[in-house]
């Protein structure tokens, strides 16, 4: 099972027009029989940030590929999380995407 981590913010407060439904996109990954991380459902608001971000690179490092929200550069962790990704040289997936290509992507993935 390939595992794929959410990469940017979910729900800013000042942009709820432009927000992208992670449950949505979660549910959608889920469908593809991908597990999921989402690092913003994770308890690190009890973290100091660079405890935070040493967790959210061994979450990538032991993920598949990353799916990115368009507000990623609203987020300097976000930013970092990409870059750490494409270190890894993780897949990634920008949303939008549509069903097919995210489908022919994710059956690529070594899961």
């Amino acid at each position: 099972m390939a595992t794929i981590y959410i990469c940017g913010v979910d729900n800013p407060d000042d942009e709820k027009d432009s927000c992208v439904d992670t449950e949505k996109v979660k549910a959608r990954l889920k469908s593809l029989k991908c597990a999921v991380v989402n690092p913003s459902e994770m308890a690190f608001s009890k973290m100091s940030w660079s405890d935070t971000l040493s967790n959210r690179v061994e979450l990538l490092k032991k993920s598949h590929a990353v799916y990115v929200l368009p507000n990623w550069r609203d987020s300097i962790m976000a930013r970092i999380e990409l870059t750490v990704a494409m270190d890894l040289k993780l897949q990634t997936f920008f949303h939008p995407i549509s069903n097919k290509e995210l489908k022919q992507l994710v059956t690529t993935l070594d899961g």
